[in-house]
């Protein structure tokens, strides 16, 4: 392991900036509470997009994150003669160090470099000639970059607050300083952004799913449960060759599967594939049942090429875009299970009162628990989603 010059990139980022960059999706709900998660459901349950809803949030924490970006640059400039020119030295020796995947210690050293944590497996992925060869044309875009706003911009400097060297020198930054600065935070901007996606949309899948069915009357089975009990649903089941975000038994003999994603109409495609991931026979402990897949997509494109594929699998497909969405999939399983639910009848007045009322008593944290019957790991949470 390539040992890290002290002080390393590490320990100039803010230890409050490097507690924004962790967590699972049970530490976010204990952050935001679970009143607020809860009203983020009722929302996605009513027809909202959980982009809007979710989007302060991440505002919010990228201003933090970047902000601790500012102050390791004070920090370094502080304390690190000729900082600016041993920047990317630094950088590589933290990511090569016994770090390993703590974003929290290499999400910063990336960003220095120009890259997110996509960008350096697929850029450099270990290879040491190609790093510095990288290296080296990183170096080159900052020079050319900061040449070129010096002459169309003239000569300015940035003071990064009040920072300064034991000797009372105050921290500033010229063109070639500004531009690292300000590449490291467009770095930081696209992997917070990237990250949230995936915590929001992991963590809320499940959320939803299991509220829209503990509404409609089934209980979230535990370990231990009997595969024939009527009316209980699992979260992230894996017991076909391909996973399902949910599957509900409403009674021996006929269970139905879930899968949900928050995607737009670009992505159409997605659901397509979705649509090809279930048999419509299902074994669970030697028990076999008959299998119906229900895709929850945010909304599809209006060609009806994926309604069509859905009913060449009998499957159903329900858009989350539409504003009572949880009507429309409670009258499909109706038909499905051969039953009525209270809620597939509700006239359209009266269904935001209904499931803002049902959602008061769903138990939201059950659902990030790990003792459900094949209940995904928290670590789910990082699976990026489109």
């Amino acid at each position: 392991m390539t040992k890290i010059p002290s002080p390393s990139i590490a320990s100039l980022f803010p230890p409050g900036s490097k507690i924004l960059l962790t967590g699972t999706g049970r530490q976010f709900i204990e952050r935001i509470g679970i009143e607020a998660a809860r009203e983020v459901v009722a929302g996605v349950l009513t027809g909202k997009n959980i982009r809007d809803q979710t989007e302060p949030l991440t505002r919010r924490r990228v201003a933090q994150v970047t902000g601790g970006v500012v102050a390791l640059f004070a920090q370094g400039m502080a304390v690190i003669p000729d900082f600016k020119t041993q920047l990317s030295k630094l950088a590589l020796a933290q990511l090569q160090s016994k770090s390993g995947k703590n974003k929290a210690e290499i999400w910063p050293a990336q960003w220095l470099i120009g890259l997110t944590d996509k960008g350096y497996q697929n850029i450099l992925s270990g290879d040491s000639a190609k790093r510095n060869a990288y290296i080296a044309g990183f170096e080159l875009a900052i020079a050319d970059a900061a040449a070129k706003c010096k002459n169309d911009l003239g000569d300015l400097r940035l003071a990064l607050g009040f920072v300064t060297t034991p000797a009372g020198k105050m921290v500033e930054l010229d063109w070639a300083g500004i531009a690292r600065l300000t590449t490291a935070i467009g770095c930081a901007t696209l992997a917070i952004r990237g990250s949230d996606k995936s915590l929001y949309g992991k963590l809320f899948e499940r959320l939803v799913l299991g509220s829209v069915l503990s509404i409609l009357g089934f209980r979230l089975a535990k370990t231990g449960d009997k595969p024939g009990n009527s009316k209980v649903f699992w979260l992230s089941d894996s017991s076909d060759t391909r996973e399902s975000d949910a599957t509900a038994i409403y009674k021996p003999g006929k269970l139905a599967r879930f899968d949900i994603g928050f995607i737009g109409p670009g992505n159409s495609e997605i659901s397509k594939d979705k649509l090809s991931r279930f048999a419509q026979v299902a074994v669970r402990d030697k028990v076999e049942h008959s299998s119906k897949t229900f895709i929850v997509v945010d909304r599809l494109p209006p060609t009806g090429k994926t309604h069509a594929a859905a009913k060449l699998i009998n499957a159903e497909i329900v858009q989350m875009s539409m504003k009572y969405w949880p009507r429309e999939l409670a009258q499909h399983l109706g038909c499905w299970f051969e039953t009525k639910f209270e809620l597939a009848n509700i006239e359209d007045s009266k269904v935001e009162v209904y499931l803002r009322s049902q959602l008061k008593t769903v138990p939201l944290q059950n659902f990030l628990a790990d003792g459900v019957v094949n209940g995904a790991d928290e670590s789910d949470n990082e699976t990026e989603v489109e």
